[in-house]
């Protein structure tokens, strides 16, 4: 019999999410002191970068500590490690999405894209909690209105614990984003086994 690994995938988008979308700091989610800026490359084009420490500090803590297995699930793909060095995040797999095809890499950044039976990125999510069995949280700021096409997420939560964050675009994660997925995480932490 094949022992499934208990620990959380953590599919995260990049814009909305780890990027704030803004020119901007938004003090409303973090004091101005605590946002970064810079710019990373993705699909030939270099981005503005606008993203708050806390939330960077908190997916490094996730990762090392092993809670989570964090993979990037975004139109960036693997151009996500160019992010993840300006930041100094450190280096996560970007979640197998074969539904990410050609149509969806040129208009990247422009718009959500809806494709074969809906969102593409819904199929790699449904993997993680059906395929792998996996308990799931996933980050994306386009999940509130591209879920609708898909039970709302709620046949994921059927199949294994799920959380969803779909945070607003100009915001990104906050801090009580962050103690979501925090309570979660913690209900979701493998039982040490007694030591003999």
């Amino acid at each position: 019999m094949e022992t499934v690994d208990p620990t959380p995938v953590w599919l995260l988008d990049i814009d909305g999410v780890v990027n704030a979308i803004s020119r901007k700091p938004d003090r409303s989610a973090w004091p101005r002191d605590q946002w970064v800026t810079g710019t990373a490359s993705s699909a030939g084009a270099d981005w503005p970068i606008l993203a708050a420490q806390p939330v960077l500090d908190f997916i490094r803590t996730v990762h090392e500590s092993g809670r989570a297995e964090v993979r990037w699930h975004t139109t960036w793909q693997h151009d996500a490690r160019n992010l993840a060095r300006l930041l100094r995040l450190p280096r996560f797999a970007t979640q197998d999405s074969p539904e990410f095809g050609e149509r969806e890499q040129l208009l990247a950044g422009a718009a959500p894209v809806a494709v074969h039976r809906g969102w593409w990125k819904y199929p790699a999510a449904e993997r993680v909690v059906r395929d792998e069995g996996r308990p799931l949280v996933w980050t994306d700021d386009d999940a509130t209105w591209e879920l609708r096409a898909h039970d709302n997420g709620n046949e994921l939560s059927r199949l294994a614990p799920t959380l969803i964050v779909s945070p607003q675009t100009h915001l990104g994660l906050t801090p009580k984003h962050l103690r979501n997925i925090d309570a979660f995480l913690s209900i979701q932490a493998p039982r040490p086994s007694p030591r003999s």
